[in-house]
C-alpha cells in the first residue's frame, strides 16, 4: 500500500478520531470546585475541612488514574500555630472503608502570625473502579486558631488520566 503525505492544515478537525490518537496521554475529564472559605479551626482533631470542599468523579475505566490538586490560602491566627492535612477517598458512596480511606497525609503546613500563605498539593489516585469517586480533604490544627479562606477561594480539580 502506498503511503500519502498530507499536510497538517489540509486535515479537518474533526477528521481524527479518538481511535486514531493513541500513544500518548488523554485526559478523559475535569471536574472542578471554587467555594470562598472563611473558616476558623481549633480542632486538634482529623476533621473535614467542609462538605464544600468535597470533588466527585467517575472514572470512565477501571485502570484510569485521577489526579487531584487542591489549593487554598490559610492563615495562623498565633504564633507556631499551623496544620495538617489528609485526603481521603470515598467510592461508589460507602464511605472510608476497606477499599477507601486516607489516601494521603501532607506534612505541616506554617505561616507567620496573621500573614496569610497557600497551601497547595497534588496527588494521583488509582482508584481502580468505575463508580463514583469523591475526595475530600481533613485538617487538624497543631495549636490556637487557623483561618482558611478569606481572601481567597478554595479550589480543588481532579482529572481523569485514561488507561
Amino acid at each position: 500500500m502506498a503511503v500519502t503525505t498530507i499536510p497538517t492544515a489540509g486535515i479537518a478537525d474533526d477528521a481524527v478520531t479518538a481511535a486514531k490518537a493513541t500513544g500518548f496521554g488523554k485526559i478523559g475529564q475535569v471536574v472542578t470546585t471554587s467555594i470562598a472559605l472563611n473558616q476558623d479551626s481549633t480542632s486538634t482533631s482529623l476533621a473535614e475541612l467542609s462538605s464544600s470542599c468535597r470533588v466527585a468523579i467517575t472514572p470512565s475505566a477501571t485502570g484510569s488514574k485521577v489526579l487531584y490538586f487542591v489549593s487554598f490560602p490559610f492563615v495562623s491566627i498565633a504564633a507556631n500555630t499551623g496544620f495538617f492535612m489528609n485526603i481521603y477517598k470515598d467510592v461508589g458512596g460507602a464511605g472510608y472503608g476497606d477499599d477507601s480511606g486516607e489516601i494521603s497525609r501532607y506534612a505541616n503546613y506554617q505561616s507567620s502570625t496573621g500573614n496569610y500563605d497557600v497551601a497547595s498539593w497534588q496527588y494521583l489516585s488509582s482508584p481502580n473502579t468505575t463508580s463514583a469517586v469523591t475526595y475530600t480533604p481533613y485538617v487538624k490544627v497543631n495549636a490556637n486558631t487557623v483561618n482558611f479562606g478569606n481572601t481567597a477561594k478554595f479550589n480543588a480539580t481532579v482529572m481523569e488520566i485514561l488507561a
